[in-house]
């Protein structure tokens, strides 16, 4: 593992912990601030919205000046907004900071998996899935900190350490990490048109699809009404609320963690059925009357779901890009299926409201197990495009 490679997971640590916090925390500062659920599904969707574009922007800027700015940038972005959450109680102005959020949240997320390919080809199982492992794993933590931390310094004060915290991730970042990335002579400019086409390999198409359905599902339940889901439905406390959300990264993070370490003969039936379970158990959950047995049941969607397909999923992308334009790839991917992300906050609000609390889980566990019909369609037997720059890739390994 070289400098690089130990500076992002550093950073994934500092920025896992951080967003543990803001996620737990932001549903309740906006219930506080008395808006309802249709509101927050307002904000979220407007964020989801904001940010389509910034992922291919900035995919296609990184291709041109390279990771290390743009990686920075959306640190530096991230502590901003969530810095400013506090001040605002209005959808409007939450709106704009979330999706100020969201924009620099995912920049880094377009980012993370390029950087680690580029750094070692060989490694990239591994290093994916230790990396985001860890951030899960700390997740976890910064949930815990937020849970213990409301009585003392509240929803805000809780917005404010998740702010000052990336910050520090910022600075790791800019002052340990060494731009390794050099243009390259196919690099031309197209334009607008080039940024929005949907030129790419035959598989990235079908996993956009995918993508696609899988956010209009995923979003329905994991966005504000994830927490408010326990605590409106069972009657339990923020603080229970808080350890249920803690289990949620625990289990998570424990197979991304062994990724490296478990070999898969094929991708293809691995990636399927891993969407195909995590989408049963969630909107199973949505079923179960007790706490105690929802709760269990849903803490298994993304031990045998996420935790599994996400690396997966990243080496089959990655494979499939072309070194020129990897990051704007990456980021079209996203930003075309990241529109479906749209669409999960709005139904969970109008469900949630009009329907009752367990309705998005229900809808979100069928849009998940959907996304997986579109896989059927790849050919992961086709030759890797990238073969040729194994070399190369392989001995910036090392230092």
């Amino acid at each position: 593992m070289n400098r690089n490679v130990k500076t992002v997971l550093a950073v994934s640590v500092v920025f896992g912990a951080t967003t543990g916090i803001y996620e737990f925390i932001l549903p309740y500062y906006l219930k506080e601030r008395g808006l309802s659920f249709e509101s927050m599904g307002a904000i979220f969707a407007i964020a989801a919205a904001g940010m389509l574009g910034v992922r291919i922007a900035m995919g296609e800027l990184a291709d041109r000046w390279g990771r290390k700015l743009f990686y920075g940038l959306s640190l530096a972005g991230t502590a901003a907004a969530m810095g400013l959450t506090p001040l605002s109680g209005s959808v409007l102005g939450q709106g704009v900071l979330k999706t100020l959020r969201e924009a620099m949240y995912l920049t880094r997320d377009t980012l993370h998996p390029v950087i680690l390919y580029e750094e070692s080809r060989g490694q990239f199982m591994s290093f994916i899935g230790k990396t985001r492992g860890f951030e899960f794993l700390f997740q976890a933590a910064g949930t815990v900190v937020a849970g213990l931390a409301l009585a003392t310094i509240g929803t805000g004060g809780n917005l404010f350490l998740a702010a000052g915290l990336t910050g520090v991730g910022f600075f790791i970042f800019w002052f340990f990490f060494r731009e390794s990335w050099v243009p390259h002579q196919k690099l031309s400019r197209g334009g607008l048109r080039q940024l929005l086409s949907f030129e790419m390999h035959r598989n990235l198409k079908i996993i956009t699809i995918s993508v696609f359905i899988f956010n209009i599902g995923m979003t329905t339940s994991h966005c504000f009404i994830m927490p408010l889901f326990f605590s409106e439905k069972f009657g339990v406390s923020r603080e229970v609320v808080a350890w249920v959300m803690v289990g949620h990264r625990l289990t998570i993070a424990l197979p991304l963690l062994l990724a490296g370490n478990i070999w898969m003969r094929n991708l293809k039936g691995v990636y399927i059925v891993a969407l195909l379970l995590e989408g049963a158990i969630q909107g199973g959950s949505a079923l179960i009357p007790g706490f105690g047995w929802a709760t269990g049941v849903w803490l298994l969607h993304d031990f045998l779901g996420a935790g599994v397909w996400i690396p997966v999923q990243n080496l089959i992308i990655q494979e499939h890009t072309r070194p020129e334009s990897r990051a704007l790839e990456v980021g079209k991917i996203l930003a075309f299926g990241g529109v479906g992300t749209i669409v999960g906050p709005l139904l969970a609000g109008f469900l949630s409201q009009r329907v009752n609390v367990s309705a998005p889980f229900l809808i979100s566990g069928i849009g998940m197990m959907l996304c997986a019909i579109p896989l059927f369609w790849l050919r992961l037997t086709d030759p890797r495009p990238c073969d040729e720059e194994a070399g190369v890739l392989e001995s910036s390994a090392t230092e």
